[in-house]
């Protein structure tokens, strides 16, 4: 199993792990089929990753992208003239309620990180290879850069309501609940930097 940074090439496969994985966020909210959900992530988060301050690996065996997740660091949003350019493009093809509802979604678990954090956007499996650990190898890969840099206080992320599976691989690497809203779909959970090493 290989880790990196995601190539150019890559972001067909990674989107359509993404729209996947989070196609019930949106479709109640928007009405966007997976195609379409697949088209805009791509477009608007997946190749504009650098306006979010956000960086995007993958996980691969024997070549074939299997598995994606993508952290980011404190910094302001800062769109580029292409996302500009997309967005005008897709509210034109979809309507601006479309989009909105869109956007609203996404913003429903995102955060400004703070300096000293890594806050975990998205972590997504193809369909075909869950239940076979990688969502484990991904959180050791976190953990273990995160202990390799000294600037590194904590890991953040929001798990829907209801995902046990997700909330029990997270707490086992030492994440724990902060808060949850009543009128969220979501969970926040932090793991500080001195519950990191999950075998310490």
């Amino acid at each position: 199993m290989k880790i990196g940074i995601m190539k150019k090439h890559e972001e067909e496969a990674v989107s359509h792990m993404v729209a996947n994985a989070f196609y019930g966020k949106f479709q109640d909210k928007t009405r966007l089929t997976k195609k379409q959900l697949q088209k805009l992530l791509k477009l608007v988060w997946i190749q504009e990753a650098d306006s979010f301050s956000m960086t995007i690996f993958t996980v691969k065996t024997e070549g074939e992208v299997v598995g994606a997740f993508g952290y980011s660091t404190s910094g302001q949003f800062k769109p580029s003239l292409s996302l500009l350019a997309k967005a005008a493009a897709i509210i034109k093809a979809i309507g601006p309620k479309a989009f909105i509802s869109f956007v609203k979604a996404g913003l429903s678990t995102s955060r400004n990180p703070a300096q000293n954090e890594w806050y975990i956007d998205f972590i997504a499996v193809k369909e075909s290879h869950r239940n076979q650990s990688i969502g484990h190898d991904i959180m050791e890969h976190l953990a273990g850069a995160a202990l390799s840099d000294p600037e590194i206080d904590n890991l953040t992320l929001y798990v829907l309501k209801g995902n046990e599976r997700a909330r029990h691989l997270y707490e086992k690497y030492g994440f724990i609940e902060q808060y949850s809203k009543p009128e969220s779909d979501y969970h926040f959970y932090e793991k500080s930097n001195q519950t990191l090493n999950p075998y310490v």
